[in-house]
Order: structure tokens, then C-alpha cells, then sequence
């Protein structure tokens, strides 16, 4: 299937997140699971993780002996060409794009969230920054999903329209018109944005109608109730992904009823 590069990007620039059904051909998605199948390793491992450049290969050869590794990072990156994952992105942020890594993993069967609410780009948390990250610092990621996913099962979760807020708040921040305080989890993030002079200061740097959806979305008795749900990106069947801006607030489910193999490509601004 060709993707739309036009309706994609429409939907990442306006909601932050689309939904891509069926992407990879048959042979694409066998291949893909038979390599990750063959990695077998968990998210972060860096036997999972790929990256573009002459370094990487020559470490990769002469220091970590892993010849095999090369032959599937080549795969990969044709991969994300034939695909058109760089028209895609480029598209999206409205100038040049790079392909800035992949990487695959195999989530285990669980009852915890692969990875809760949180937003990236926000230093994981730490108390204490020193240097922060500008605003324009965004990545663009394409996330396959090489088994079937649903609630509960390994999908996605993305509140629409909340990397508007989160890059407001990364702007202001790196600008010094906002005092840093730990955002990166969900709630962390919203007592930041409701302390008065932040909350003064995105108004006018974000569409209060966006702004004050994202506030009642978010209140913690919807999040414990499990109101959230519907903002689950499922079901997607294997060879299908989801396309979005990682400023927004995500998370990945629980795996309650199997293994999730995930590939995933990261692209940013030149």
C-alpha cells in the first residue's frame, strides 16, 4: 500500500497522530518480524538499536563484531525509503528531514503499561536541568507494529492536539519566560501548566480552546476512571503503524494477552 503523504501530514500537524492500516506488504512485515524475532530483545537494548552514518558501521565492525546487525540495519533504511517515511516527515515539519535512528524490540506479555502517560523532549523527570532543549527539537516517529494490537494489548495511546501544549511550555521554558518544573509525566505536567503565570503565559501562545480540552481531559479522576481509552489507537492489525509528533502525550498499554514486536523510525529537522 502507498501511503498518502498528504493526509498524513495533515492529520500529524492538527492532531499530533494518524493512523496508517495495512502499510507494509506481506513480504515487508514477514521479514521485519523474522529479524526482530531473531534480535529478541527488549526496548532500549542496544542490539535493537540503528543508526544512520559511517561511524556506526565501523563500530559495529571493528569493535562490537556484529556483521549480522549491518545486513539488517541496510534493511531497515531501504526500508523507510521505499516507504517514503522522509517525504512523510518532511511534510509534516515543512522542511528537510533526517532519519535519525531505528529500532525494534519485543515487549513481554504484562499487566503494566509498556510505558505510562509521559511526554518526551522532558528530561525524564530530573528535578535539576542545566541545559534545556529548544522547542524546535522535535521528532517525527513511524511506529509499526508487526503484531496486532488493541486496548489493553500493546496499542498506542495519544491525547490529540497536546504537542501544541507541550511545545508552547518547551518554548517558554527555553526562553525563560517559564521556571522549569518536572513534566514528564502526565500529572507532573499538568501542575506545571496550572501554576498561574504559566497558565498566563501559554494562553497566549496556544489556542485556549485546545489549552482548556487538553486541562478536562486530563483531570486525574478521567485518567483513573479510564476515560483515556478512548484515545487508544486500536485495533491495528500487523504491518500497521502510527505516525506522530512525540511532544504529545502518549503511552503504550498494557500486553495482557501477547507479545508486542515493534519497529519504529525517528525522523527530525536538518
Amino acid at each position: 500500500m502507498k501511503s498518502n503523504v498528504t493526509e498524513i501530514s495533515s492529520k500529524v500537524k492538527n492532531n499530533g497522530i494518524a493512523i496508517c492500516q495495512n502499510w507494509l506488504a506481506n513480504e515487508d512485515l514477514e521479514i521485519s518480524k523474522k529479524i526482530v524475532s531473531d534480535i529478541n530483545c527488549a526496548k532500549g537494548d542496544y542490539k535493537g538499536i540503528f543508526e544512520p552514518g559511517i561511524k556506526y558501521k565501523l563500530i559495529e565492525i571493528f569493535l562490537k563484531l556484529r556483521f549480522k546487525n549491518l545486513k539488517y540495519t541496510n534493511y531497515f533504511f531501504n526500508l523507510s525509503k521505499k516507504l517514503g517515511l522522509k517525504d512523510i516527515a518532511s511534510e509534516i515539519f515543512g522542511t528537510e528531514t533526517k532519519l535519525a535512528r531505528a529500532d525494534c524490540w519485543i515487549a513481554p506479555i504484562s499487566d503494566e503499561p509498556v510505558l505510562d502517560w509521559h511526554f518526551d523532549h522532558a528530561y525524564s523527570g530530573a528535578k535539576n536541568v542545566t541545559k534545556y532543549i529548544s522547542p524546535k527539537r522535535q521528532t517525527i516517529k513511524f511506529f509499526f507494529y508487526l503484531s496486532d494490537v488493541t486496548s489493553d494489548n500493546g496499542c498506542l495511546s495519544y491525547i490529540p492536539k497536546s504537542h501544541f501544549v507541550s511545545i508552547a511550555l518547551r518554548k517558554g521554558i527555553y526562553e525563560g519566560s517559564i521556571k522549569y518544573t518536572p513534566y514528564w509525566k502526565l500529572n507532573d505536567f499538568r501542575n506545571t501548566i496550572l501554576i498561574d503565570e504559566n497558565y498566563s503565559y501559554l494562553k497566549k501562545n496556544v489556542d485556549p480552546k485546545v489549552l482548556n480540552t487538553f486541562l478536562e481531559e486530563t483531570e486525574p479522576s478521567s485518567i483513573k476512571n479510564g476515560n483515556t481509552k478512548k484515545y487508544d489507537c486500536q485495533p491495528i492489525e500487523a504491518g500497521g503503524a502510527v505516525i506522530f509528533n512525540d511532544a504529545g502525550a502518549h503511552r503504550g498499554s498494557k500486553t495482557l494477552l501477547s507479545k508486542r514486536l515493534a519497529l519504529r523510525f525517528f525522523f527530525r529537522k536538518y
